[in-house]
C-alpha cells in the first residue's frame, strides 16, 4: 500500500520533512499547499509535485489518504478538524495547539472520524534517545532522581514564531514541548509540578525567549529545563539531556552521542548517521497500513502542552503549578 500524502505548509520544517520522505517507500507526497504561492512552488516544482494555495483543495482530493500539517500554531486546530472531517489521517507538527481547549476539540474530531492522529515529536526517533529508552527500561539507572534538559540556540526564524497571537508561546512552546515529551517518554513519568522564571529580551517579541523551569515528577524525581533563543546570530544548537539515578547516569547530546556512567563501567554511543524524520514518517505510515494507533498520539501532544501551559501560569502567578492533564 502506498500512502498519498498532502503537505500543508511549506516553511522551514516542511523542507526538512520533504528531504526525508524519499527514504520511506510507503509514502508519496502528491500535493504541497501553502498560502504563499511562491513558497509552495519553490518546494513543489523541483520535486515535480502539484501545489495549491488553499488546503481545502487537498481535503477535497479523494486520492489523498493523509496530511502532514506544518502550519503556524494558531492554524493547527482549524486544519486538523477539517482534515479529520475529510477522513484524512494526520501527522501534526508540535506543539499540538495553543490551548487545551483547542487540543480537546481536535481530539474529539479525531475520535468522531476514526482517523489516525500522530504528533511530530521527532526526538523519540533519535538513535541516542532510543538507546537511552532501552537502558532505562532495563533498570540501568536504578531509581531516577534528577533530569536536567537544556535546549539553547540562536539564529533567525520566521517572525510569527515570536508573536503570541500566532505562536501561542515562545521558546518553551517551540522547544520545551520536546523536552516535556522526551522526559515523559524516557522515564514513564508525568510532570506533577512546575515553577518558572521567564523573560523576553529580543526586540519586537510578544512571547518569551528565555525560560528556566523547575520540575517535580510523579516518580519522585526532580529536575529542570532551560531554554534560550535570544540572539539572531548563528550559534551551535545545544540540546543536552542528563538523567541521574541511584545506580547510574546518562548524558544525551542530541544529534551526537549518548554517554553512560555507573560504578562498574562507562561507555559512549557515538552517532554517525541517523534520520529521525524518516523514522517518524515510517511509523505514521505503518500505523495507517497496520490499522493501529501510532507510537505517538494526540494524547501525547496534549500532555506536553498541559505542562507548557502550567509553566506559563507559574510565571504569571509566581507560584508552583500542577499541569491540567
Amino acid at each position: 500500500m502506498s500512502i498519498k500524502l498532502g503537505v500543508l505548509g511549506a516553511g522551514i520544517i516542511a523542507k526538512t520533512f520533504m528531504e526525508a520522505v524519499p527514504g520511506v517507500p510507503d509514502v508519496e507526497v502528491s500535493v504541497i499547499c501553502d498560502a504563499d504561492a511562491e513558497t509552495a512552488r519553490a518546494l513543489a516544482e523541483p520535486r515535480k509535485i502539484a501545489w495549491v494555495t488553499d488546503y481545502r483543495q487537498v481535503f477535497q482530493d479523494e486520492s489523498v489518504d493523509a496530511v502532514y500539517i506544518a502550519l503556524p500554531h494558531h492554524l493547527h486546530e482549524e486544519a486538523t478538524i477539517a482534515a479529520a472531517e475529510a477522513g484524512k489521517h494526520i501527522l501534526l507538527e508540535k506543539p499540538m495547539s495553543n490551548t487545551l481547549e483547542e487540543a480537546d476539540r481536535m481530539l474529539a474530531a479525531q475520535r468522531r472520524a476514526g482517523i489516525k492522529l500522530m504528533v511530530g515529536f521527532t526526538h523519540r526517533f533519535h538513535s541516542e534517545m532510543e538507546t537511552a529508552k532501552r537502558l532505562i527500561e532495563l533498570g540501568g539507572l536504578g531509581q531516577p532522581t534528577m533530569v536536567v534538559d537544556v535546549i539553547t540556540t540562536g539564529g533567525k526564524i520566521p517572525k510569527w514564531f515570536w508573536q503570541k497571537d500566532q505562536a501561542g508561546g515562545g521558546v518553551l512552546h517551540l522547544n520545551g514541548s520536546h523536552s516535556f515529551d522526551r522526559i515523559h517518554w524516557l522515564l514513564g513519568a508525568d510532570v506533577s509540578e512546575v515553577f518558572t522564571f521567564m523573560d523576553t529580551y529580543g526586540p519586537g517579541r510578544t512571547v518569551e525567549d528565555s525560560i528556566v523551569v523547575a520540575l517535580r515528577l510523579n516518580n519522585g524525581a526532580i529536575g529542570t529545563t532551560v531554554h534560550n533563543w535570544v540572539g539572531e546570530f548563528k550559534m551551535p544548537f545545544k540540546c543536552d539531556l542528563d538523567i541521574y539515578g541511584t545506580n547510574g547516569a546518562l548524558r544525551i547530546k542530541t544529534w551526537d552521542s549518548l554517554q553512560f556512567y555507573s560504578q562498574h563501567h562507562s561507555w559512549q554511543q557515538k552517532r554517525e548517521r541517523d534520520d529521525m524524520f524518516e523514522k517518524e514518517i515510517q511509523e505514521f505510515a505503518s500505523a495507517i497500513i497496520e490499522d493501529r494507533e501510532p507510537g505517538i498520539t494526540g494524547a501525547d501532544g496534549r500532555r506536553s502542552l498541559a505542562v507548557v501551559l502550567a509553566c506559563y501560569e507559574s510565571a504569571r502567578t509566581g507560584r508552583p503549578v500542577a499541569p491540567s492533564y
